[in-house]
């Protein structure tokens, strides 16, 4: 069946990734409950582990988190002490968001978990090669 007839049949590019996507995001939800993280928290730790700090655009970008959301989300990290923001010493207009000692510590315990519920989904590396090239 050629991709128009995918299409009609239910099965779009649009539909299948929105279905995995909210089906993968389920199962990590799980897991992240478990530690008193949303999935948006976990994003967020994510992508200031290995990294020297984030500006809130730099995040919301690896993220695809919008502005308002991803602001709560890091009120609510450095509410617990899992990150904390510091005035960028080269743009003093930036704030950069760090990962604290407790968020790398957090990450560290929650990344094997999430990377465990990852390995049971099976997922060939020639489909994640294609997942991350789609999400730019």
């Amino acid at each position: 069946m050629g991709s128009r007839g995918a299409a009609t049949a239910g099965m779009s590019l649009t539909g299948s990734l929105t279905r995995a996507a909210r089906s993968v995001a389920a199962r990590a939800d799980q897991v992240l409950a478990k530690e008193g993280l949303t999935l948006d928290q976990w994003l967020v730790l994510d992508a200031l582990s290995g990294k020297g700090g984030l500006s809130m655009a730099d995040l919301a970008d690896r993220t695809l988190t919008t502005g308002p959301t991803l602001t709560r989300v890091v009120d609510k990290l450095v509410t617990t002490a899992q990150a904390y923001r510091e005035v960028d010493v080269a743009d003093r207009r930036r704030v950069l968001v760090h990962l604290s000692a407790r968020g790398r510590t957090t990450h560290r315990r929650v990344a094997s978990k999430v990377a465990d519920v990852e390995a049971r989904l099976g997922v060939p590396d020639e489909v994640l090669v294609v997942l991350r090239s789609l999400g730019g």
